[in-house]
């Protein structure tokens, strides 16, 4: 009898600790989930924006080879400038990375799940990776500094800190650059091209990711019933 009620005892301890893993990871899901929402509206923001530093870069590299760009060097400053500011992508890794302080992603019982995360892990990481690479890539300005004239850009600067950095208001006139020299041109224009396959990369990695995470959501709301 003793040995009865020791050995049920273990069986109610052990199915309460079953509870308590599963009550466990069906919150991890529930945080997963807000992460994972929070980078699919991070994407649609980051797709535009570099959508729209492809076409600066188009109208740079167009201006680089026309006749014309001495009288149109205001449209070229102006994108010349805004054309350089780039944003990350920083993925909502919050409850992840608790799973993984957890003890790995030992706490998820569905195989399928846990395959789905690692995958949708593996592609954010990729793409964080490539970006460090695309900054480091792109820290080189010479091409840049020989033909962009920074006290132009200085002139039509209004600083507006701290609540923001500077707002650039396109020059009134045409104020020349500082080399109309072809090599020069050319180079920059390498540089402008580099950078719109960069962002390119990018664009398709982030629409590949966020196919990954549209099909995790639907998969962890199918398999936990989360609201």
């Amino acid at each position: 009898m003793l040995f009865l009620a020791v050995f049920c005892g273990f069986l109610a301890e052990n199915q309460r600790e079953h509870m308590v893993e599963h009550q466990r990871e069906k919150q991890y899901m529930k945080s997963m989930l807000v992460d994972l929402n929070a980078d699919t509206a991070q994407i649609s923001s980051l797709l535009t924006f570099r959508i729209q530093r492809i076409m600066q870069l188009d109208t740079l590299m167009m201006l680089l080879k026309s006749p014309q760009l001495k009288e149109n060097t205001s449209i070229f400053y102006f994108n010349a400038v805004v054309s350089q500011f780039n944003v990350k992508f920083l993925p909502h890794n919050g409850a992840l990375s608790q799973l993984k302080n957890a003890g790995g992603l030992r706490l998820i019982r569905k195989g399928n799940v846990a395959d789905s995360i690692l995958h949708y892990d593996t592609r954010a990481q990729e793409i964080v990776d490539f970006e460090n690479w695309e900054r480091q890539r792109l820290a080189d300005l010479t091409a840049y500094n020989v033909v962009v004239d920074a006290s132009v850009i200085e002139q039509n600067s209004i600083y507006t800190y701290p609540d923001w950095p500077y707002i650039y208001q396109r020059d009134r006139g045409n104020s020349p650059l500082l080399s109309y020299d072809r090599h020069d041109l050319d180079q920059l224009y390498n540089r402008f091209q580099l950078q719109k396959r960069m962002h390119s990369v990018v664009i398709s990695d982030l629409h590949g990711l966020n196919k990954t995470i549209v099909r995790l959501i639907h998969l962890l709301d199918k398999e936990y019933h989360l609201e």
